[in-house]
């Protein structure tokens, strides 16, 4: 081949390469995880509904305690993001010293812990909608929802 066509071929090259970055690109940044996020919410609402039996007036009275629930989780987050941020200043005004790191390890930890616990709560406030009867299909499945993906 002549250099002519050489250069030829790898402007080529380039372009086809350069459209399919474009591409690829173009996917994730307008491809969001909303829709498995809503999906991952839907779950509940659909276990609730064909396994556990939940009637119209049940899922209105969950979705409405779904909503206060992600609502004080926001805001549970908010603050937990804003303090941890504050446990790595401290940590590193204090020179990463043992007593610093175990701070903010204890703070981190306890949030954790009040994470827990909320979602444990709200749990037990959705089992409170079901009817005696439907308790205990709640109790024997509502675990394999949590852990889908």
């Amino acid at each position: 081949m002549n250099a002519q066509s050489t250069n030829k071929t790898l402007i080529i090259l380039i372009g086809i390469l350069l459209a399919a970055n474009v591409v690829l690109l173009s996917f994730f940044l307008f491809n969001k995880n909303e829709p498995k996020k809503q999906e991952r919410r839907n779950y509940m609402q659909a276990y609730l509904k064909t396994e556990v039996g939940f009637d119209a007036a049940q899922m209105v009275q969950y979705d409405t305690l779904n909503s206060q629930h992600r609502r004080r989780m926001k805001e549970m987050f908010d603050i937990i993001r804003k303090g941890k941020a504050q446990s790595f200043k401290n940590i590193g005004l204090n020179n990463f010293s043992d007593s610093a790191i175990t701070n903010a390890v204890d703070y981190s930890a306890t949030q954790q812990k009040e994470i827990e616990m909320n979602m444990l709560k709200h749990l037990k406030d959705i089992r409170g909608l079901c009817t005696p009867a439907q308790q205990n299909k709640f109790d024997t499945g509502f675990y394999k929802v949590l852990v889908k993906p």
